[in-house]
Parts: C-alpha cells; structure tokens; sequence
C-alpha cells in the first residue's frame, strides 16, 4: 500500500494521494496489507472520526479488488448478510468500515451476528505525536503552504490527540493566515488553538490538552 513515510516534505506531501503510517495506525495498516490471513476474509475497521479510515478502505479496494463498505452501520442487516455471502462466493476479501464499535450498529439477525462476531476487528488508534506532525505537514502542502516548527511544537503540547481536532485546528490556521496573510507560525497556532478550545467551551464540551487526552 502506498504511504506517506515521516518526517514529510512539502514536495512529498502533496504529491502521494496514500495516508500516514505512524505507530498510531501501523497494526491497523499490516492487518490491511495482509487481508490473505483474515478468518473468512472479513474484517472490521473502527476509528475516530478523521481517522483516516475512508483513505485507508480505499488504498485496500484498489489492491485487493475487495469489496469495501464505507459505512457499514447504515446498511440493513439484510444486504449487509447478502454482501458477506456474495463476497464469499467471489472469494473476494470484505471490509466493513465504521466510526462506531459493532456493538452500536443495532444488528438483529443472528446469523449476521456471527458472521460479524467472526471477523476480524482492526482498530486506527488515536493519533501520536508523528501522526499529528505529519497530518498537519500534509494538510498545508496540499495547499501550498508550510506550518512552522514552533507552531507544531507549541499544538503538540496543548492540543487534543484527535484526528477531528488536527483537522479543525488545520482549517482554523489556514483561515487566519489567509485572513492576516502571514504564514503559518506559532502566533497563528496559539490563536487557532484559543478559537478552537472557545468553541468547545460554547457547545459545553470540556476542553482538552495533549495531557487530558493522551494514551496510557
């Protein structure tokens, strides 16, 4: 699978249309390169939202000619168990995606109970600090630009370790530096980061910091 390796330049970021492999998702990426060992060639990937999981899914369709499901919990659990038995008459790998656990999809049918309870689970993990860097790194040399050093060492510290709030971070930063026209240094991270945790706090949510949130 094609994968962007860290730490990313400009020129390399906006050029590889493939996802970030950090420790955050490296299982969750060799579980997709080695489909061939899933029990009934079925597997589960659940995520945060941003997590990556649509890029993911898709870099695995095109090399493994499977099917793929974007949004396994909005099927019915009657063509969700026609696609699990017409992908094993194919002998074509299927993976079902999903930002929910299984357990929340409020599947009925018993015999797709099993089926599911079957396969494989593959779980993206919440984003490192090499993650955060380079999806902040893609995201502006997509678009021309370049975040500073001092701008992502000032988020790593105090941002949230979310896929949705690098992502919302990114959109905040790439505003006001359009806005100011200045380029995207730690004054503009430091404000973005303000902005972003007053919107928390407007929608009741608690804000966070790379303490609050980091893994164990």
């Amino acid at each position: 699978m094609n994968q962007i390796a860290l730490p990313l330049d400009s020129a390399l970021a906006a050029q590889d249309d493939g996802y970030i492999v950090t420790d955050a998702n490296a299982q969750a990426h060799d579980h997709l390169c080695n489909w061939q060992s899933w029990p009934h060639l079925t597997a589960i990937l659940i995520g945060g939202k941003a997590a990556g999981k649509s890029a993911m899914a898709q870099q695995f369709g095109r090399d493994s000619g499977g099917h793929v499901v974007d949004d396994a919990r909005d099927m019915t659990d009657n063509d969700l168990f026609h696609l699990w038995n017409r992908a094993r008459q194919e002998e074509k790998p299927l993976l079902l995606v999903s930002s929910e656990p299984v357990s929340n999809w409020g599947v009925e049918l018993p015999d797709l109970k099993s089926r599911l309870a079957a396969s494989l689970l593959i779980e993206v993990g919440q984003p490192d600090e090499a993650m955060i860097t380079g999806l902040f790194q893609k995201y502006f040399a997509l678009r021309g630009l370049s975040i500073s050093e001092d701008a992502l060492s000032y988020l790593g510290k105090r941002m949230e370790r979310s896929y949705q709030d690098v992502q919302l971070l990114a959109q905040n930063m790439n505003i006001l530096a359009i806005e100011r026209k200045k380029p995207i240094t730690r004054s503009i991270a430091i404000d973005a980061l303000a902005q972003r945790q007053a919107d928390e706090h407007e929608t009741g949510a608690e804000p966070k910091t790379a303490q609050d949130g980091k893994e164990g």
